[in-house]
């Protein structure tokens, strides 16, 4: 099964790095990255409560219906507690597709889904959107994927609206994501002190910017960005 290839860049280390629309295996995959053993959700926001896996479930059956898709594929929907409330925001756009661009893309190496992109409202009223970007192995971070995947977010969504402005929150203790944001040119726009607490200790919410001026500005810092 093919899926719609939108952008893709080669990394540093050679590796390209394609965002593409989802399949079939793509769901099966992902919903098996939600389980809560995973070593990510420590660092996707890990102050958030875990979804049932009950809830998981209804997640993916929903990213399916928006992509045309059937799920369950093969197997069942596997079972226990799973997804962190941060990989799907509750008003993240799944329809309209002729007018919005998709709210969720696969970050795909090789072939495979090895993690991915997203965008929500953060103010539908003022069309300011906020992103976001997982890498799920933790034997694929550190390799440049993160950063190709939100340069190549970042670029498709300025290409694809006319939106003033993207960012992304994180918190102080992510320091990978905070680094990927700096060289890519974001600006740190807000720090709420100790606003997060993660294992018991507090740390700062911090929210990244760019503008669309800056950005356009700014291709050295980047990955080269070929829309496909």
């Amino acid at each position: 099964m093919t899926s719609e290839t939108y952008a893709r860049s080669v990394t540093p280390g050679g590796m390209v790095v394609t965002l593409r629309g989802w399949t079939g295996p793509d769901l099966d995959a992902y919903r098996a990255w939600l389980r809560p053993e995973h070593d990510w959700h420590r660092w996707d926001g890990p102050y958030y409560p875990v979804p049932t896996g009950e809830q998981a479930d209804v997640l993916v059956a929903k990213l399916a219906r928006s992509n045309d898709l059937t799920w369950p594929t093969t197997a069942a929907p596997t079972s226990g507690p799973a997804a962190p409330a941060s990989a799907a925001p509750p008003d993240a756009p799944t329809s309209d597709p002729e007018s919005l661009p998709p709210g969720r893309l696969v970050v795909d190496v090789g072939g495979e889904l090895v993690g991915t992109v997203a965008w929500y409202w953060e103010s539908r009223e003022t069309e300011w959107a906020r992103l976001g970007v997982t890498v799920y192995d933790p034997a694929e971070r550190g390799r440049g994927i993160g950063r190709a995947a939100l340069s190549l977010w970042t670029s498709f969504l300025f290409q694809r609206t006319p939106w003033v402005r993207l960012d992304f929150a994180t918190w102080s203790g992510n320091r990978a994501m905070l680094g990927v944001g700096r060289a890519l040119g974001f600006v740190e726009e807000a720090r709420f002190r100790q606003a997060r607490v993660v294992d018991g200790v507090r740390h700062d919410s911090v929210v990244m910017g760019v503008l669309r001026d800056e950005w356009r500005e700014l291709p050295g810092r980047r990955p080269g960005y070929s829309p496909a």
